[in-house]
């Protein structure tokens, strides 16, 4: 089977991402203790530039360094500046073409107990989680502002406003939210903090071109949390999901990137693998369900699992188990618009290349092994323990 949807150009706003595929914001924590990029930084974004593919993110960048949730993370912040201009730069040099997309996260209640402030918008559980006062809100989302205004100012194409995988950015969603003040309670008070950042946002950086995008979780998976009716809910009902797509696109943004799941409880459906293959439909459905609701280009998630076609899912055929017959026809269909290649990008950043240049047998498939992922539970430089033997080598000695 050979690569001919994924290899066509797309434009978002005014400008065009030369292909269908995406490398989505993956950790590295291989920065300066403040973020600001490393030599190791520039090295590792630019064989991802080399490996052309048609929208670059530059990982989960924080707008603080004071909720992190680990170490050594990117962090874009006036010090720090300089550090992103060069970034952008050297990623041009290689490549011209791709599109660089900023995501800009904050760790809300995942914030590593390390940093300063570890926060929340509700508790859950029995252990007491400091909630964040009406003006910690409005701080954290000047904070939003500021740090897209400095991705544009740093060269990029656009942001990636972080509402997913329970950051502080999609805690505000959760129906499970119930504050007292106006980020909380009903649904119109829940999609304020969004609102209040974008809009803001959209003032500050004065370039009609710029992209404002944002990456979301429709289903969690988790008792009221996004993707269900109320506040001890746990049966999926999109209902609010639908509605939320629909105001991002009456506000203005520029494209929606689906992710599902909650990064401190269900990995799984965030990362299918062998024991959850069922996670890579769900997937594709959930992002069928958002681009039924909108027009703007929306990014799809679940194909790393998917190889060459080794994987669990159900059925004797190979190739229509495999990442490319899935990417060429949800496309096909009109099901998604860009394909997101999130661990398959640390096992070959040259992937995308290869695949458009259809030289599928050179591919370093990810076996979606997890050594990345335990490499980033124990805070440690990240890079892919069955290609690269320097990222063996850490994770057996932290093993």
């Amino acid at each position: 089977m050979k690569a001919e949807n994924i290899g066509k150009s797309l434009k978002i706003r005014s400008k065009t991402a030369p292909s269908r595929i995406v490398y989505q914001p993956t950790e590295s924590n291989n920065c300066e203790k403040n973020g600001m990029p490393t030599e190791i930084t520039f090295k590792k974004y630019e064989e991802i530039a080399a490996g052309a593919p048609g929208i670059l993110h530059i990982e989960s960048i924080d707008v603080t360094p004071e909720t992190q949730a680990r170490s050594n993370r990117m962090v874009l912040i006036d010090e720090t500046l300089s550090g992103y201009k060069e970034l952008v730069e050297r990623i041009r040099k290689i490549n011209k073409e791709a599109l660089i997309i900023f995501q800009l996260s904050h760790a809300g209640r995942l914030s590593d107990p390390a940093f300063k402030a570890p926060v929340a918008i509700y508790q859950r559980g029995t252990a007491p989680i400091k909630v964040l006062t009406t003006e910690e809100i409005q701080e954290a989302r000047d904070q939003f502002v500021s740090c897209a205004v400095l991705a544009w100012k740093a060269g990029a194409d656009g942001v990636d406003f972080k509402q997913a995988h329970g950051f502080l950015g999609d805690d505000f969603l959760h129906p499970a939210n119930n504050r007292k003040d106006q980020y909380g309670g009903n649904f119109e008070n829940r999609t304020r903090f969004f609102l209040e950042a974008y809009r803001a946002m959209r003032k500050e950086i004065r370039d009609p071109d710029f992209l404002i995008g944002s990456r979301i979780s429709p289903f969690e998976g988790i008792p009221g949390g996004c993707g269900t009716a109320d506040k001890d809910g746990l049966v999926e009902d999109l209902t609010e999901m639908r509605k939320f797509v629909k105001i991002m696109e009456a506000e203005g943004i520029d494209f929606i990137n689906v992710s599902a799941g909650y990064a401190a409880a269900n990995l799984e459906l965030l990362l299918p693998s062998d024991q959850y293959p069922e996670g890579v439909p769900r997937l594709f459905g959930w992002t069928r369900m958002i681009k039924d609701e909108v027009t703007i280009p929306v990014i799809g998630s679940g194909y790393s699992y998917l190889k060459e076609g080794t994987n669990n899912l159900y059925g004797e055929d190979k190739e229509k188990k495999s990442l490319l017959y899935h990417a060429e026809n949800n496309i096909e269909k009109g099901w998604v618009d860009f394909i997101g290649i999130g661990r398959q990008a640390i096992a070959d950043p040259h992937f995308a290349k290869k695949l458009l240049e259809n030289r599928q047998d050179e591919i370093k498939w990810c076996t979606t092994c997890g050594g990345c992922g335990a490499l980033l539970g124990n805070n440690k430089p990240i890079g892919c323990t069955v290609y690269e033997r320097e990222f063996t080598r850490i994770l057996e000695s932290v093993s």
